[in-house]
């Protein structure tokens, strides 16, 4: 393959790669918490001997989550509740423990707060939140300190983590692969929930662009086919 075939490849490669994290996003316009994902991209240039000009080729250098804000709604459910700064709701899953922006909670039959997901919900010390069973009123203060009847029972975990070293693992659900500490500086609010960050607009519009832009990608490389294929047979015939 020569070296426009390389270039073509790894453009396309590349574009793939946009179309999926477009994909992804405008899937998840709905989902409370979400984060945008992008994509970084690093130029490879390697200088080629004799005459020829030397290559430059695109590739992937990581994928990065979006941690601005989503816009927040205000519910009457006195288990919904949204972060107002840098941090993550701690919650416990089958492999360990993940990090969230969605606090659309609600109680399991073990009278425990969870995730929409059946996720349990955990306290600033890792544990769960139990939710008295005939407690007539839930109110939270905005370190997350949560109250049953005037009665404390519990601080929701909420910590922050390196964004370089987020993991996705589902739609609004994070893996910290460089651990995680308790956030400071963070509200917690009542009776709110946090929406997806993604501008359908603006990403609907990234994804004509990069569509557009896969299409003469690939018409390129078509005709560059084209080209190799008619300079075979003319030295076939020649020989």
């Amino acid at each position: 393959m020569d070296n426009v075939g390389y270039v073509g490849l790894s453009r396309n490669a590349g574009l793939m790669r946009q179309l999926d994290s477009v994909a992804n996003n405008i899937a998840n316009v709905s989902t409370n918490g979400y984060r945008r994902e992008g994509n970084v991209f690093a130029e490879h240039i390697k200088a080629l001997d004799g005459r020829d000009p030397s290559l430059s080729v695109s590739t992937l250098s990581r994928r990065f989550v979006d941690l601005s804000p989503g816009d927040v709604t205000t519910t009457s459910n006195p288990l919904d509740f949204a972060i107002e700064g840098d941090g993550f709701f701690l919650v416990e899953t089958q492999n360990g423990q993940r990090l969230t922006r969605d606090g659309a909670f609600s109680r399991n039959a073990q009278n425990e707060l969870v995730t929409s997901g059946d996720m349990r919900v955990l306290d600033d010390t890792g544990g769960a939140i139990v939710i008295p069973a005939q407690a007539k009123s839930i109110e939270a203060a905005n370190d997350g300190l949560i109250f049953a009847d005037g009665e404390p029972i519990g601080r929701l975990g909420v910590v922050t983590a390196d964004p370089a070293g987020l993991v996705r693992e589902g739609g609004n659900l994070f893996r910290a692969e460089n651990g995680f500490d308790p956030a400071e500086a963070v509200r917690v609010r009542q009776f709110a929930v946090e929406g997806s960050n993604v501008n359908a607009v603006a990403e609907l519009a990234r994804l004509i662009e990069v569509q557009r832009t896969y299409e003469i990608s690939q018409k390129f490389s078509k005709d560059d086919d084209e080209r190799i294929n008619r300079t075979i047979r003319v030295l076939g015939h020649q020989s």
